[in-house]
């Protein structure tokens, strides 16, 4: 029977790991892990959801690999990911979009798909950097 670790231990343990995920073992390792769970998760091709789109399984890997299994704005591999790439569509017109990151899809969603919006927080980002 395995002994509990005190808090200390722990905080030892939590400490060393991340030290030792800074070093190119730790990062490579790391990587190494990534790509093994993605190809897990890619068992099943695309998101569940894909069929209110309009998509089949096969239309979501055409598309993953038309983008190399990028984000189409930030990208970001699909790897880097801890959710498949989603579908990005128009919410007026329904229109699919492409293949986009959890981040870069939300933050779509966030400002509502409007384009004035976005320009106004580009605005504000490069005001507030000055």
């Amino acid at each position: 029977m395995a002994t509990k670790r005190t808090a200390e231990q722990l905080k030892q343990q939590r400490e060393y790991q991340a030290k030792y995920r800074q070093t190119e073992n730790g990062k490579a390792m790391r990587k190494k892990h990534r790509i093994e769970e993605y190809k897990k998760r890619d068992a099943l091709p695309g998101p569940s959801n894909i069929n209110q789109y309009g998509l089949t399984q096969d239309d979501y890997a055409k598309m993953f690999e038309e983008q190399n299994g990028y984000c189409k704005i930030c990208k970001g591999h699909a790897i880097e990911f801890s959710r498949r790439l989603a579908v990005d569509h128009c919410h007026e017109t329904g229109k699919v979009r492409g293949l986009l990151c959890m981040f870069c899809n939300t933050g779509l969603g966030n400002f509502k798909d409007n384009i004035d919006l976005l320009e106004e927080a580009i605005a504000y980002l490069k005001n507030a950097a000055s």
